[in-house]
């Protein structure tokens, strides 16, 4: 794709580094840097994922113009004074937990369905090392309430993960062990750009060593202390994906602050939590001690489970004091 004149590119920034954006423009890989101009009147911080124009200045290929952006998976910096776009336009989002090592964080799943469907994204879930459960059995399993969102002591491959599926989200069970769900799971990476997303060690960059053989992507162990995986990843990269698009591997997400959040449309993150809301006496119910809550009534009917409950609940929490 030519724009700009007859010395401009259209690409797709895969990684940075050290100040270096490496675009992919539909031919060759390249290297390139900022234009000033573009560092004065733009405000967007270039990302990962992003369409940007290029052109070449002497022997050097500089990015001059930041395309639009479509979907893009957004948390608060370090600082929660700006925005940290974590990979931009992307499709979908595969959450993905394991069955045990590190124990699945119910928080941290609750976080990233809820961010992909405010941000209109796609999401599936994908419960990796399957393997593993055929060495635990049910009494272990009962005991993983090390991760805050396990704290109801959910067993890992009971209901658990299980309610999302009741939930209309797409789960997908995969080992690279096995190779059990890896065939599944490559149809469903196809032509899209899709990120990989989920706590430390449960097996992104495995998952995609697995399907893609020649990135070679660095893989690390379980913490023995604190049960957690170690960071591998340590930025957000992009790789061509064979059969079309690309891949995301990030790194594992020990916090996620949701950026830009309306708190009057949190529900819409949770939607067994909306669908019933409607039903709440006050339209600006936020289901907490208002009167004649349908969401608390169902949850007290075993019709939501309260661990939604609880994590929308602390959504809500940061979303207002975020304002």
């Amino acid at each position: 794709m030519r724009s700009g004149g007859p010395s401009a590119t259209v690409g797709r920034v895969l990684r940075i580094a050290g100040g270096v954006y490496h675009v992919d423009d539909a031919t060759t890989v390249v290297q390139a840097s900022l234009r000033g101009r573009l560092k004065r009147t733009d405000s967007r911080i270039v990302s990962v994922g992003d369409l940007v124009e290029l052109e070449r200045v002497g022997d050097e290929m500089r990015i001059f113009r930041l395309r639009a952006r479509g979907g893009a998976l957004s948390r608060h910096g370090v600082s929660k004074r700006r925005e940290q776009v974590i990979v931009a336009n992307v499709d979908q989002v595969a959450v993905v937990v394991s069955v045990t090592a590190p124990d699945p964080d119910f928080l941290m799943v609750d976080r990233l369905l809820a961010l992909a469907a405010l941000s209109g994204i796609d999401a599936f879930l994908v419960v990796n090392k399957m393997d593993l459960a055929d060495l635990t059995g049910p009494a272990e399993h009962a005991s993983n309430l090390a991760s805050p969102g396990a704290a109801l002591g959910e067993s890992a491959t009971g209901d658990g993960l299980e309610q999302y599926a009741a939930l209309g989200v797409e789960t997908l069970r995969t080992s690279v062990e096995s190779r059990a769900g890896l065939k599944a799971l490559a149809g469903r990476l196809a032509g899209r750009i899709t990120v990989l997303s989920g706590q430390s060690g449960v097996g992104k960059s495995s998952l995609l060593n697995a399907l893609v053989p020649e990135l070679d992507l660095r893989v690390g162990e379980i913490s023995e202390r604190r049960g957690r995986g170690r960071h591998t990843t340590v930025a957000s990269a992009l790789y061509r994906y064979p059969a079309g698009g690309y891949v995301a591997d990030t790194p594992g997400l020990q916090y996620l602050a949701l950026w830009g959040l309306d708190p009057a449309e949190l529900a819409d993150g949770f939607v067994e939590i909306a669908a019933t809301g409607e039903r709440c006496r006050f339209a600006d119910c936020r289901h907490r001690v208002e009167p004649d809550c349908a969401v608390r009534t169902a949850v007290e009917d075993g019709k939501i489970e309260r661990r939604r409950l609880e994590s929308y609940l602390r959504l809500l929490d940061e979303a207002e004091k975020g304002r």
